[in-house]
């Protein structure tokens, strides 16, 4: 790596020709940027450049290989100058600014090519052939103290390395797609229809005006609810979990924790609080009124930065919860939500009733020693697996290739201890799908390792391992896998259906719908 630097030394008053003089000895000796140099690699050290005093600045060029870098040498004068000019001059540095900084890593072409499109935070990066540039204007102090260059270079040389593939791929012992359980129907399965395209001709839902939205109707809600008490009673009380009530507007300083930012931030909702300035919402109001339109430019005038994200994984209370605590493994917690929707933005995916913006699922989340974590994670997805043979519904489980602690990631430099399979998916198949065999993920079942642990300063007071999971019981899903195998005829469904729903309501009786 090379490093060129414009910058400058900011002293208190206009440097005289006697001080210039002192500072000068002080740039002259190259020593200065020697300390902690390997031997023989002398060369790749600081080197001023060339040098000028104008008013109460010191312009300085600079040059460096990856030894003392240039951004460290210029700090690195403060210090001997001060003590050479400082008190025989009353003068004092008021700051350090680096102009312009340019930083240049060498690859391969083809390497380089693939980082077309590269965006990296306060600064710009170019490419040109075998070299990639990262270019830094007006770095104050601030700056320089908060590491935003070593950041960034840390940032562009870990893409650079990167492997095609995710995290997920590197971590797993088997590998994603494999099919480790499937069940098939006893019965003969005859419907072979589309359930989202029967779903609103029949009157069970409505589509709602956002993306990925829908107004379930009563007999909609009716077996949403059947299909959780199921649930509760045959896979997540029989491990033994307690309900809590999460929150779901979470702090997105949660989501850094969790790395989530890192993996998929274009995947979730934005939460953007409202600045409490009557006056001004009333000028908003005003200009709605007379003009019959909403005044969004307005608006975006009247909101705070975001702050929050709307759920997008629901378990993620349960870390806050433990948040630098201390916790004793042999008294492990197992807590469940089932207190509202979840949101993840899809975007152009969102579709039919299987892939949703806003959906509803059951959340296991537990904590405990790695063995007591592995062992409940194989009987969340044991009893899932029970409960879809009891329904006789035609289902595989796989190894997952996306869990979303993982997703979108591509390295990861904690030293974080993974289980040997992150996650398995379960799925209903689903007969419509003709040109392959498709199935709805239903259920997920997750190990994190010390993942979350790591992230939210959790440990064992004895110093044991501790390790987090979580089971996911989409509601939603199970509910599309169920009408795909069984259709919307209640005289076809499985008895123990029948008795959890009852009799199912008549649905909403409009003149122009459904």
């Amino acid at each position: 790596m090379r490093f060129e630097l414009e910058g400058r030394i900011i002293f208190s008053k206009d440097v005289e020709k006697e001080a210039q003089k002192d500072i000068i000895e002080v740039l002259e000796n190259g020593d200065i940027f020697l300390k902690g140099v390997p031997e023989g690699k002398e060369n790749e050290a600081s080197k001023i450049e060339g040098y000028k005093f104008e008013g109460k600045d010191l312009k300085l060029n600079m040059t460096s290989g990856t030894y003392t870098r240039a951004h460290e040498g210029i700090v690195r004068l403060k210090k001997p100058i001060m003590e050479k000019v400082g008190r025989k001059h009353q003068i004092g540095i008021r700051d350090v600014a680096i102009d312009t900084y340019v930083v240049t890593i060498t690859a391969t072409p083809s390497k380089v090519a693939e980082l077309k499109g590269l965006k990296v935070p306060e600064c710009e990066v170019e490419l040109d052939g075998e070299k990639i540039k990262i270019l830094f204007k007006n770095l104050g102090d601030g700056e320089l103290k908060r590491n935003i260059i070593d950041r960034a270079i840390k940032f562009v040389k870990t893409e650079l390395d990167k492997q095609e593939q995710d995290l997920t791929f590197e971590v797993c012992k088997i590998a994603p797609g494999t099919i480790v359980s499937d069940y098939k129907a006893k019965r003969e399965i005859t419907f072979d229809k589309d359930p989202t395209e029967l779903a609103e001709p029949y009157g069970w839902v409505k589509r709602f005006p956002g993306r990925g939205q829908w107004f379930y109707t009563a007999p909609m809600a009716k077996l949403f609810r059947a299909f959780e008490s199921l649930i509760v009673e045959e896979c997540i009380e029989k491990v033994g979990f307690d309900e809590c009530l999460f929150p779901k507007l979470i702090p997105l300083d949660v989501m850094y924790k969790m790395r989530y930012l890192e993996g998929l931030p274009e995947g979730m909702y934005y939460v953007c609080p409202p600045k409490r300035e009557p006056e001004m919402f009333r000028d908003f109001v005003n200009e709605m009124m007379i003009k019959k339109e909403i005044p969004i430019d307005k608006l975006k005038t009247l909101l705070r930065d975001p702050g929050y994200v709307l759920a997008p994984a629901q378990c993620e209370p349960f870390y806050t919860f433990f948040d630098h605590e201390l916790v004793d493994v042999d008294n492990p917690s197992k807590f469940f939500d089932k207190s509202g929707w979840t949101y993840r933005w899809e975007g152009g995916g969102a579709k039919g009733l299987d892939r949703v913006n806003e959906f509803l699922r059951g959340e296991c989340v537990w904590m405990g020693s790695p063995e007591f974590v592995e062992k409940v994670r194989d009987d969340t997805l044991k009893y899932a697996e029970k409960l879809a043979e009891k329904l006789d519904l035609e289902y595989w489980t796989e190894v997952g290739d996306d869990p979303f602690y993982l997703e979108g990631r591509k390295n990861e430099d904690r030293g974080i201890e993974f289980p040997d399979v992150p996650k398995y998916e379960m799925r209903l198949w689903l007969p419509h799908v003709k040109d392959e065999r498709k199935g709805v993920a239903v259920t997920s079942a997750n190990i994190h390792g010390t993942h979350f642990v790591e992230g939210f300063g959790i440990k064992d007071y004895k110093d044991r391992k501790v390790w987090t999971g979580c089971t996911g019981y989409g509601l939603s899903r199970w509910l599309i896998g169920f009408l795909a195998q069984y259709g919307y005829n209640y005289e076809d469904w499985p008895e123990i259906i029948q008795k959890k729903v009852g009799k199912l309501p008549e649905i909403p009786k409009l003149i122009t719908w459904p």
